[in-house]
């Protein structure tokens, strides 16, 4: 959101002065650093919806979507991971798999449920486990509404133009942000949100019958990929792939009675042949 010149020479005094007022309240209110004065600006499960559709709408104009035997897969593949939610971890979210051409190594979540993968990401995927650790690391940011909350706390940085321009309340939000649907697939999240969706992703695709080992293979995958040009994947660029992160993710599978992590986190390769859920664990690119 802009930020707008409102201190022009043909303001009365009069009207400078409430600016000013509002001003010092704006700061006196941060200063509280209150729960409740984020949640004014959280946009509700059905905004959420709403602008995540919107964003999808401009994502699928950017990019030509795929509609072949790799959609199909990534749809099943989804809403097998949805299925495998409890009813409160479902929520109200409309949950959509899209594939789209494009070289990125990529993948993301828009809030209310639009999930797209790029045909860059998925082309280097080898199996079904990692394609559901990735979709299931990208739900969890949906359903703990990481954007959202985000979007919240930006808001509450801003609360002092928001004042000017008369903004007090949530029900609003979707006006504020028709203008910024961008921000929905491009805001980064903490590395706290990030470790939350490693984890709700991993219990997500466990649940769903997947090996856990598929997180760390992605991991190993995203790693090579960073390797043949130099460049880093975009996906890592908005998802660090740090030691600490994937020695979690290690300790995690190893609590399943799966893979074992070294003293310096580092990823073990292991035969990918060896999980114990992998009934149906494809190789994507035969």
């Amino acid at each position: 959101m802009g930020r707008h010149d409102v201190m022009k020479s043909s303001v009365s005094n009069k009207i400078m002065f409430q600016i000013l007022n509002f001003s010092i309240i704006s700061v006196l209110i941060l200063s509280t650093n209150s729960p409740a004065l984020a949640d004014m600006f959280k946009p509700s499960a059905n905004q959420q919806t709403k602008l995540g559709d919107q964003a999808a709408a401009q994502v699928l104009r950017k990019y030509r979507e795929v509609k072949d035997e790799r959609a199909d897969r990534f749809r099943q593949l989804g809403q097998r991971l949805v299925n495998a939610l409890s009813p409160g971890e479902r929520g109200p979210w409309k949950y959509q798999f899209h594939v789209i051409e494009s070289k990125e190594v990529n993948a993301f979540a828009l809030p209310g449920g639009q999930m797209f993968m790029f045909t860059g990401l998925l082309n280097r995927i080898h199996s079904n486990s990692e394609l559901a650790a990735v979709t299931g690391h990208e739900m969890t940011h949906v359903r703990k509404e990481h954007w959202a909350k985000a979007y919240a706390g930006q808001q509450e940085r801003q609360l002092g133009l928001g004042i000017l321009l008369g903004i007090f309340r949530a029900n609003n939000t979707l006006r504020i942000i028709g203008g910024v649907t961008e921000s929905a697939y491009t805001l980064k999240y903490s590395r706290s949100e990030e470790d939350q969706a490693d984890e709700g992703g991993l219990k997500n695709m466990v649940a769903a019958g997947y090996d856990p080992n598929g997180m760390i293979y992605l991991f190993h995958t995203l790693q090579q990929a960073s390797k043949g040009d130099g460049s880093m994947p975009d996906f890592l660029s908005d998802h660090p792939l740090t030691t600490n992160r994937i020695k979690k993710t290690q300790q995690r599978i190893d609590a399943m009675n799966g893979i074992h992590s070294d003293a310096d986190g580092a990823i073990k390769q292991t035969d990918r042949n060896d999980g114990k859920n992998q009934a149906d664990d494809k190789d994507l690119n035969p």
